[in-house]
Order: C-alpha cells, then sequence, then structure tokens
C-alpha cells in the first residue's frame, strides 16, 4: 500500500508543535464536555434546523474507554488523548450572526482529512501491534521527554502573537497527534535496535596514490608509476614502516593525509563494493596490498570493527544504525500487513500500469465551415 506519510511523517515530527496541556486545562474541558453530555440528553425539544446540505444532529459519538481500544492513542496519558467529539449542532462560530454548526466542520474535516489521517493511523496501528508482539513498551516518562524535546527545538520560532497552541493546531497536529508520532517513532527506534549488528561499522585508514593525467589515455600511461610508487610504500610497511608514516609520505589524499590516512567510522554498507570486498577480507590490523580503485591505487589498513569500540563509541554507532535501518523497517512492516481501507484503495502497480499504458483515441470532429 501507498502512504502519503510513510515513515516520513513519524519522524518528521518536528514540523509541527503544542504545548502540553496543563491538568487543570484538561479537567476544565472535561467538564465542560460532561456539562454538554448531560444538556444534550436533557433536551426535549427538536434541536435547531441544520444549514442547507448538512446531517441532522447526530448524538455525540463517545470514545471508547482507555484499554478498550487497541490503537495509537490506547496506552498513552489522558492529557494527549484526542477530546470527544462536540455536538454536531453545537455553533462553533459565526459570520454576521450566521452559525457554523460544528457538523459542518466534522464533515469539512473529514472530506478533506480522513484519507491522510487513516493513513497514518494504519502506520501508527503496524507499529504499534509489532511492539506488542515483541514485548516492547515504552515508559511514559522517555516519551514526554522526547515530546518536551521536539517542542524547545520551535519553541523560540513561533510567528509574534501566536502561542504554541495555535500554531500546532494551524499545523493539523494538536498533542495528541504529535505525542503519537512521538510514541510510534519511539517503539520503531526499540524495535529496529534490536536487529543492530554493530560489525557493520569499520574503522580503517587508507593510503591513496593517484594516477596521474587528465584525460583517460593519460591516466592508463601513467597508471603503472602510480602501482610503483603504491607497491613501494606497501614493501615498507612489511619491512616495519609505521603505517602512519608511510601515509605522510606516499598518501595524495588530502582528507585523511594529516590524520594518519584514518577515516572516522564508517558503514559497510555504504562503502564501495570494492573497499568493502577488502575491508571483509582483513582482520584488524592487518594492511591490504595495493589494489586499484576509482581513487587510483589504495592500500587500507583495518582498525577497529563497531564491536572493539568504546561504549559511548558504541551508542553512537547503535544510534546511527536505527536511523540507517528504520525507514526500510518500516516498510517491511507495511509490506507484510493486511490492510483494509474503505477511505483509500490500496496501491495496485498492476492497475497502475494500465493505467498508464496508452489508450487509443477516438479522432475528433473536424471544425466546419464559418
Amino acid at each position: 500500500m501507498s502512504y502519503r506519510y510513510g515513515v516520513l511523517g513519524i519522524v518528521g515530527v518536528a514540523l509541527v508543535f503544542s504545548p502540553l496541556i496543563s491538568e487543570a486545562q484538561q479537567q476544565k474541558k472535561q467538564t465542560q464536555d460532561s456539562k454538554r453530555t448531560q444538556q444534550q440528553s436533557s433536551q426535549q425539544k427538536k434541536p435547531p434546523a441544520a444549514p442547507k446540505g448538512q446531517a441532522p444532529s447526530q448524538p455525540k459519538p463517545q470514545m471508547p474507554p482507555k484499554g478498550a481500544q487497541q490503537g495509537a492513542f490506547a496506552a498513552i496519558p489522558d492529557q494527549y488523548r484526542p477530546p470527544q467529539l462536540p455536538p454536531a449542532n453545537q455553533v462553533v462560530a459565526t459570520v454576521n450572526g450566521e452559525p457554523i454548526f460544528a457538523g459542518e466542520v466534522i464533515r469539512l474535516s473529514y472530506d478533506c482529512f480522513a484519507a491522510t489521517a487513516v493513513e497514518e493511523l494504519i502506520l501508527l496501528r503496524i507499529i504499534e501491534q509489532e511492539a506488542r508482539k515483541e514485548g516492547i513498551s515504552v515508559p511514559e516518562s522517555e516519551i514526554e521527554a522526547r515530546y518536551k524535546q521536539q517542542l524547545q527545538v520551535v519553541e523560540a520560532q513561533l510567528p509574534p502573537g501566536m502561542s504554541m497552541e495555535d500554531f500546532m493546531r494551524r499545523n493539523q497536529a494538536p498533542p495528541s497527534r504529535l505525542y503519537g508520532r512521538i510514541r510510534a517513532l519511539v517503539l520503531a527506534e526499540k524495535l529496529v535496535a534490536r536487529q543492530v549488528n554493530l560489525d557493520e561499522f569499520v574503522e580503517y585508514s587508507q593510503i591513496v596514490v593517484r594516477i596521474q593525467g587528465n584525460t583517460p589515455e593519460q591516466q592508463e600511461q601513467n597508471a603503472p608509476a602510480a602501482e610503483a610508487r603504491a607497491r613501494e610504500a606497501y614493501q615498507k610497511i612489511q619491512e616495519g614502516l609505521d603505517f602512519t608514516e608511510a601515509v605522510k609520505q606516499y598518501s595524495d589524499d588530502p582528507f585523511t593525509k594529516d590524520r594518519g590516512g584514518k577515516l572516522n567510522w564508517q558503514n559497510l554498507n555504504f562503502i564501495p563494493q570494492d573497499i568493502r570486498e577488502k575491508l571483509n577480507a582483513l582482520q584488524p590490523g592487518q594492511v591490504s596490498e595495493p589494489f586499484r580503485s576509482a581513487a587510483g591505487f589504495v592500500i587500507l589498513r583495518k582498525e577497529r570493527t563497531g564491536s572493539m569500540a568504546s561504549p559511548e563509541e558504541q551508542q553512537d554507532l547503535r544510534e546511527q544504525a536505527v536511523r540507517i535501518k528504520l525507514g526500510d523497517y518500516v516498510r517491511q512492516l507495511q509490506a507484510r500487513a493486511k490492510i483494509t481501507n474503505t477511505i483509500v484503495k490500496p496501491y495496485n502497480p498492476e492497475e497502475a500500469a494500465q493505467q498508464e499504458s496508452p489508450q487509443p483515441r477516438t479522432p475528433g470532429a473536424r471544425p466546419g465551415p464559418r
């Protein structure tokens, strides 16, 4: 199924923010909702006629009790849960004295945003189900810490005179949506973290001998000289020359020469194949023979794998690995899920291909004489 948001919709929570709703505000809202419910149930007279084209007022839907629903909002604190819907005949705005009813807003919102909302809820539900299956839970304190951290990112960037709550609702992300997204993101991160293999990261040093020449013909002519220089460096290393010293004498790589040839931690999946194959064949501390690559003739020394890193480095590598794997992991969950969606038709590649194929067109009538 094709999703407009996908994992980016969950990861991109920094786009929209709102302040935390205080307990007092929440209690006040609950009290108002309770009074409206009592007033509606005690009303005996016919509600006001709805404007033309508006459906008659309907009883106010009740939110399922906490724990009864298994969705993205089932396990979050009350102050972050979506509020109950207002009665359809409640006036939410007026224009020159003419009312706009909540039912109109609800119907228009459903028509405009239901497709996006259901896709996001499906994605949140998929992650929630997988977390339950794997026995993974997230402490509320951890989610709230991430929530507050996201709020702080844009707090100083609010337009003058606009509150955080107004800004957040204008961007279609009230606390319930932001909190649900962050919760799903943290759950997904913990699921992915179980699959991290630190030895997918490697630290290595290199000597690069460039092949001189501005054209392929010139480079081919100069390749033997570059290879000879690289083999000389390799021979000196075998005879006991320190690799760092050999880098100073022979390497033409300006990015690593002043660092003893050492690169930062690299993920093997993003290293060119020829270099990756050489590194996989080496043990830490071993040096490869010179080989030709796109950069010239290269000599590698494998320094460490991720499992040999310090605890602080390993924590950083785990976070990098989770970021790298997160998108693919969630897409795999989506592909395995059995999804029905009455609002958005699932993407069918075969149907899409048929629709894109050119169809014969009937020639239009020739224009008559004027």
